[in-house]
């Protein structure tokens, strides 16, 4: 389980500063930022292949969150070509994350 506490405050950081950066148009921001996407989805898949059980509901949600994880590399992608469609790709993700926060155990 600290592995993921771990893995959860390296990715929020990584996203923090990558965003940051690039809206300051730093150089390389992009790739810092697809760092935090990246170990965010695998934070997520590990979390979710750890948590399969009986309970459906349960592993559903995690689920869910892995997908939510998916937003975060699309946002990465757009961050590559220059695009400011970023930005709702990330808002859609923290939207989502904040939902499921409410909805686990």
């Amino acid at each position: 389980m600290k592995i993921h506490t771990i893995l959860i405050s390296v990715f929020a950081v990584l996203l923090v500063v990558g965003a940051v950066l690039f809206t300051l148009d730093i150089p390389y921001s992009e790739y810092i930022f697809a760092a935090g996407a990246l170990v965010a989805m695998v934070q997520a898949f590990l979390y979710a292949i750890q948590n399969k059980t009986d309970d459906k509901r349960t592993a559903r949600l995690h689920g869910l969150n892995f997908v939510a994880t998916l937003f975060l590399g699309v946002a990465a992608w757009f961050m590559f070509i220059h695009s400011t469609s970023w930005v709702p790709f990330v808002l859609i993700y923290a939207l989502i994350v904040f939902f499921l926060s409410f909805r686990v155990k």
